[in-house]
């Protein structure tokens, strides 16, 4: 038996079809709270792309030309002659891919079946098919005009959204999560899809993917004893998460973790668990019409920043090929992993243009709440929630 959905954002779309229904189930879960899923009749002609879901057929080739590392798996990929491009992982459960650009079609199978071992959470199977689903629906989307902005955003009672743009460590998570935790809609917490409206502002779809979160905003914002509890319940991590976050986590340590080089370990939430654990609303669409430009700053005497309107959003907000975890291995963006130049020179426009605030941020979470409250000023609702 064939199960079949229909991914949706913005105006376009895609059809997953897989023999098996957990990943069916896994997709809709994962996607379901920010892009819009729904059953298709296996029969029905599909419109745009097609996925194909496999479990337990297919068998590994000797060679590949090509090696990546794509969400932290490794993978070899070959282009073949007839302009098809097979793939496969070169570690864990064995996966096959097999991408036919003419009729935009990427076929998964595993090299045997894939059971669910832990009830509601994804098999190697359902985890790639949502990484690729999503790629393939990036590459619609970014031909469509939306670029890829690395920012989190954030959209208030009101429906206006407001776009935190920063490098990384600058604060952008710390700001979507902490208004979030106070009632606004969380629509990213680190990249997102931008495109200038004839209103001149900049409609917003969100990218959905796990959020990565240190240890010590989620103990500052009351998140990491609920994501203890949960994990003492046996639900099990991230795959991607390292084990020294999740035994921090079990054990309530709550100082950031570092790798030797100097990298913060992150604790690393799918998207409904945003919702499921820490009961945060998440929105599926907004409309920017105002830039914050975040920075953490370590001591109360740090000069504060110029004036707002002399503050430029740069390139630098784009995703760049060299920082995005998947590379584009079947070619589905034609090289633009952010957007066409001319996109992504439109929405860069159109940011300069919006009103821009400089929001400085400390190591303390009461202190960051009074700070954001201030970008409030029309639901004071929502000001008194932040308050608290």
């Amino acid at each position: 038996m064939t199960h079949t959905i229909s991914l949706t954002a913005g105006q376009q779309s895609l059809t997953i079809r897989s023999d098996t229904p957990d990943v069916i189930h896994w997709a809709t879960t994962y996607f379901g709270p920010y892009w819009k899923t729904t059953p298709a009749n296996s029969n029905t002609t599909h419109n745009g792309p097609l996925l194909t879901i496999t479990n337990g057929d297919h068998h590994r080739p000797a060679t590949h030309t090509h090696h990546a590392v794509f969400a932290r798996e490794p993978i070899g990929y070959t282009h073949q002659p007839d302009k098809t491009v097979t793939a496969h992982t070169l570690a864990g459960p064995p996966l096959a891919f097999r991408y036919t650009p003419a009729q935009q079609h990427l076929h998964i199978s595993s090299q045997q079946a894939i059971e669910t071992t832990h009830p509601g959470r994804p098999t190697p199977l359902a985890i790639a098919t949502t990484r690729f689903a999503r790629e393939m629906l990036r590459a619609q989307l970014l031909a469509d005009g939306w670029t890829l902005l690395h920012a989190s955003a954030v959209v208030l009672p009101d429906d206006r959204a407001l776009l935190a743009v920063g490098n990384s460590g600058a604060g952008k998570t710390t700001t979507a999560l902490t208004l979030a935790s106070a009632g606004a809609g969380l629509l990213a917490n680190d990249c997102c899809f931008a495109r200038p409206n004839t209103a001149g502002t900049l409609d917003l779809l969100p990218w959905p993917a796990a959020a990565a979160v240190g240890l010590g905003l989620l103990h500052a914002l009351h998140f990491a004893e609920l994501a203890r509890l949960h994990l003492q319940a046996g639900e099990p991590p991230h795959p991607t998460q390292d084990p020294r976050v999740t035994d921090a986590l079990l054990t309530g340590r709550p100082w950031a973790l570092r790798t030797t080089a100097g990298r913060e370990l992150k604790a690393h939430i799918w998207p409904e668990q945003l919702t499921r654990w820490f009961g945060l609303t998440l929105a599926t669409t907004g409309t920017a019409t105002r830039v914050l430009l975040p920075r953490t700053v370590s001591s109360a005497t740090t000069p504060p920043r110029g004036d707002d309107a002399t503050s430029t959003v740069t390139d630098s907000v784009f995703m760049a090929a060299d920082e995005d975890r998947y590379p584009d291995m079947f070619g589905f963006t034609a090289g633009n992993p952010a957007g066409t130049p001319e996109a992504c020179g439109q929405v860069l426009q159109r940011m300069n243009r919006l009103s821009r605030q400089a929001i400085d941020l400390r190591y303390d979470e009461g202190a960051n709440r009074r700070t954001l409250t201030t970008l409030i000023t029309t639901r004071p609702g929502l000001d008194r929630e932040m308050e608290r």
